[in-house]
């Protein structure tokens, strides 16, 4: 599956202000490549290369803030990470850094570039 099918995947999943979220978080919580666990195609977990994005820099944007933010991460994370915070795509992780100050979420290698040209727009 290409890219710009993978997008088109995520767009008709969340509502238009949870895309926007997303752009803000790739827009500006850019953080960098690790290894993370995404789902297959038959399911399964794989470990491949990702780019993480910090969603504490979202609110950046100027677009959304307090509680809604986490109402709508919420949505997100259970529209496109749903099994133990993995997804076919993207993946998220509370607490990253384990003393609570926020969440990643990882989108794999392969498609981040065409993701950030996509939060862009």
């Amino acid at each position: 599956m290409n890219a710009n099918e993978v997008i088109k995947i995520v767009e008709s999943q969340l509502t238009a202000d949870e895309q926007q979220l997303l752009k803000d978080t790739i827009n500006y919580g850019a953080w960098g490549d690790c290894d993370m666990e995404f789902r297959n195609e038959s399911g399964d977990v794989e470990t491949v290369s990702a780019w993480g994005y910090c969603t504490n820099e979202a609110k950046n944007a100027g677009h959304f803030s307090g509680r809604k933010v986490a109402v709508m991460f919420k949505s997100i994370y259970k529209k496109l990470c749903p099994d133990n915070h993995m997804g076919r795509f993207l993946s998220q992780c509370n607490d990253w850094w384990g003393d609570g100050s926020g969440d990643m979420l990882f989108i794999r290698s392969e498609l981040s570039n065409s993701f950030e040209e996509w939060a862009k727009q």
